[in-house]
This record gives C-alpha cells, structure tokens and sequence, in this order.
C-alpha cells in the first residue's frame, strides 16, 4: 500500500476521517462535513489502514460499509477523539450536551433536513413515554436476550433486524410498531428478509441512521436517539416532517448471534440542537394524536 507519512503516526485528520465516514458511510457528504476534498478522505482513510494493517471499509455498488476490524475499532478511535477535544476545552457545546454524544444532519436534494442527536439513557426518565420506560425494563430484565418472557409484552412494539453481509435484515415488524403504523400493512407483512434499506424511507434518511446502528453492533448496548426528519407514509412519495424518539436495543437470539431490536414512539417530546419552533410546528398536532393513540 505504500509508506504512512510520519513514521505511521496517527494523525487527528485520520481520526475524524474515519469517524464521520463510519456515521455516514458516505465519501461526499462525509468530505463536505470536514471541508476536504473526496480525493483528501480516501487518501487519510487509507493512510488509518495502513496504520490498522487491514481494510476499515467495504466498498460496494457505491455503498461504504465497515468491515470487522473497522467496527471493532471505532470506539477506540472516537475515545481518542474526545480525550483530544476535551484537553483542547471544545468537549461541550452550547447546550451543554457531551459532544461524544452523537449528532448528525444531512440535507437532501430537495432542501429537507435530516437530524439525529443522542441522548444519554438517564433522559428516558424525562421524555420517555410509558411503552419507553416498559421496554427499557424488559430489555434489561431480559439480559439482552431477545426470546424471553421479559420482552413479550414489548415484542408487538419492535422492529428486529439481524445483521447480514449486505446490511441489517428485517426478521420481525411488530404489529403495534411505529414503522407498522407509518409504512402501513403492504410493507409491514413483506418487510420480513428485506434489508433495512428496502423501507420507503428514502435513502437520506437510511444513511443518517446507518452510523447508529452499525455501533449498536459493534458495542452492543442500548442507545437513545431523537430524530427529525421527511418520511413519506405507506405507498405516497409525499414526505411529511415527523419527530420521534427511538431506542436502539443491542440483544442476541436463540443461537448466540447478535440481533438488533428498535422500538420508534412519534412525540413532539424531543431535544434536537439546530431545531427551531418552525420545524417543530410542521409536526402536525393530527400526526401527534394519531401515534398517542
């Protein structure tokens, strides 16, 4: 592959590289969030892998994907990140949130906006609704284990997805699930053995969440996220602006192998940096009603 620059030292621009392309999984969007150039990315990714001794990576029809050894050493990567932003005194933002905590905002061709901010566990107890708090219970009452008694009550709220070579495969679709009640019966009952990606979506949206769950993954876990974003309903290409909360379950099936578990609640109640009150007033108070019922 070469020589790395610097007797192979890891350089911060490596880092940031490699952790806002992990989040988008996307060379343009990830190079416009760094102010460089595509060319100037490829080129601190692959001097990070030389360093890694092994490919971050996947490329595949065009979709970035990480490969084992980028999963596993992310965490390690964003950890030295903070200690860096922490020791330069830049480790809070304007509202006091922890930057280590994720954020990220896409806008598409059309000028809508995409934003996913996390947001501690602790925050369930105060914007968390009741089915929230439940699921929280049964996950950790469950030990991650998706088949127990525990999570039966919650089950009909979740979406399971496994992770396969090509992405995260949807093997259950809960009946009472936001996603169930969003995209409606045509996509809930196919949905099962599609990719994630298959949604209706949109493929701005996917690529916001993707960092997310590829994380989940790799860490196991839980993780909280509020998210705003333009999802068309069922079968319309029409988009409409919606705010949600989601929990991201790290959990495991039957035979030892990792599932994901996601529960979505539609609310107003969220926390989002970068949101004024017009975006929240396009959240329709006939949308709210409609999921709090």
């Amino acid at each position: 592959m070469g020589k790395v620059r610097n007797e192979t030292m890891i350089s911060l621009d490596m880092l940031r590289a490699f952790d806002n392309l992990a989040r988008t999984l996307n060379l343009t969007e990830t190079a416009e969030a760094l102010g460089l150039t595509r060319q100037t990315v490829r080129r601190q990714i692959s001097d990070l892998e030389i360093v890694k001794k092994g490919e971050l990576f996947r490329l595949s029809k065009h979709a970035y994907s990480l490969t084992p050894l980028g999963t596993s050493s992310l965490a390690g990567a964003r950890s030295m990140l903070r200690q860096a932003e922490a020791w330069s005194n830049t480790l809070t933002s304007d509202t006091g949130s922890s930057l280590h905590l994720e954020y990220a905002k896409s806008t598409d061709g059309a000028g809508q906006t995409y934003i996913s901010q996390q947001h501690p566990i602790s925050a369930i107890s105060r914007f968390g609704g009741r089915i929230m708090k439940q699921t929280l219970a049964a996950w950790g009452a469950a030990s991650a284990q998706i088949e127990t008694a525990s999570m039966l009550d919650v089950r009909p709220y979740l979406v399971l997805y496994r992770r396969g070579a090509e992405g995260w495969i949807c093997v259950e679709v809960g009946e009472k699930s936001a996603y169930a009640k969003w995209f409606g019966w045509t996509w809930s009952k196919s949905a099962v053995g599609r990719l994630s990606g298959d949604d209706n979506a949109g493929e701005d949206f996917n690529r916001v969440i993707a960092g997310a769950y590829e994380r989940i993954y790799g860490e196991g876990g839980i993780r909280l996220d509020h998210l705003f974003a333009f999802l068309p309903r069922e079968e319309s290409d029409q988009a409409v602006p919606v705010t949600f909360q989601r929990l991201l379950m790290g959990c495991e099936f039957p035979d030892g192998t990792p599932a994901l578990a996601v529960l979505v609640i539609i609310t107003r109640n969220v926390e989002i940096l970068g949101m004024d009150a017009d975006d929240e007033s396009l959240v329709t108070d006939s949308l709210i009603a409609e999921f709090d019922g």
